[in-house]
């Protein structure tokens, strides 16, 4: 496979975080709009701002977002992130991206959570005019926010479903805040009818993955804790549930050690329907491109093994099903010729 070909290829991705895809220039054109000097810029704020290869824990890797977050506590700059996202992802061809975000980060100077949802969504649907890259939100609670504050974001998907926001998602410290405390919330959204992905098994917790499915997720970020426990795997694919693989992430949070531990081709083989991710742009400084050409590298995946897991994605996407047919109709003609 080759990188300029991998590039110009139609891709599809689900599981990245606004946050963590903030441009380290962007950043520091924020900073300067709002006269808040930053303690480093420049090579060094890069630095700063993607997480090292050798994190200790998924804690550390998070420790990146606290650069950022100070910056983001006003409408104008969550339309300019979301808006450069779409910039980010026209130039690597991603034709459909589901944007992610914990609107309850950015509440800290007075922003309702109304203001902050219509601001990222003013910000992709700008991308989307510029360059034709369809887009939609999932809203993320916290796992260590408190139940009134996540149940807010739940209220604010309900309200935003169906006009720039396709689902929730709940994220965060995953180890010392199982999925199981988090049922009623959960169940709250799927009695609403709102499209559930949710992390678990990213710390090796297949429980958590397993509960996930029992409440109601669809899909299921990261997974890694899957290839631990047969059952759940089995769960799984009776369920069609979509597996959203972050492969850079996998190994900076931890979540595997070693790339023989490393489940890609054990799920694969075993029919598991995954796709593949940045999980975040800027923090694991990586691009899609990137992260097909690792899976060749690594396992020696092909164009057509990369074309089916971007119909996977497709078919676990929260949109249409005839946004889905027109997606599924463009990877098809576009990977034809490299049969």
């Amino acid at each position: 496979m080759k990188r300029d070909i991998v590039q110009h290829l139609p891709k599809i991705e689900l599981h990245c975080h606004l946050d963590g895809s903030v441009r380290p220039h962007i950043l520091e054109q924020l900073a300067q709009i709002q006269n808040r000097p930053l303690s480093a810029t420049g090579p060094e704020l890069a630095a700063k701002l993607i997480a090292p290869e050798e994190c200790q824990s998924l804690l550390e890797y998070l420790e990146r977002f606290d650069i950022v977050l100070p910056y983001l506590q006003e409408a104008s700059a969550l339309e300019l992130i979301a808006y450069d996202l779409i910039a980010q992802v026209a130039a690597e061809n991603v034709t459909y991206i589901e944007v992610r975000f914990a609107p309850m980060l950015f509440v800290k100077e007075g922003l309702t959570i109304t203001e902050i949802v219509a601001a990222v969504l003013a910000g992709l649907k700008r991308g989307e005019v510029a360059f034709g890259v369809k887009s939609n939100a999932l809203l993320c609670a916290m796992r260590h926010h408190s139940h009134q504050r996540n149940q807010e974001v739940i209220e604010s998907a309900k309200e935003y479903l169906g006009r720039g926001v396709a689902g929730f998602d709940l994220a965060g410290d995953e180890a010392n805040y199982p999925t199981a405390d988090f049922s009623e919330l959960i169940s709250l959204g799927v009695t609403q009818q709102i499209p559930v992905t949710l992390h678990a098994g990213e710390c090796g917790c297949p429980q958590n993955v397993a509960e996930s499915i029992r409440l109601g997720a669809t899909r299921i970020g990261h997974g890694i804790a899957i290839q631990k426990d047969p059952a759940v795997l089995q769960t799984c694919i009776e369920n069609q549930t979509l597996v959203e693989m972050c492969p850079t992430s996998n190994f900076q949070t931890k979540a595997v050690l070693e790339l023989a531990d490393y489940p890609f081709k054990h799920f694969l083989e075993a029919g598991l329907k995954i796709c593949i991710n940045t999980d975040n742009r800027t923090v694991s400084n990586t691009t899609l491109t990137d992260e097909y050409l690792k899976l060749h590298q690594w396992y020696g995946i092909d164009y057509r093994c990369m074309e089916t897991l971007n119909h996977n994605a497709v078919d676990g996407a929260f949109i249409s099903d005839q946004v889905k047919e027109a997606l599924h109709a463009q990877l098809t003609a576009e990977y034809a010729h490299l049969s």
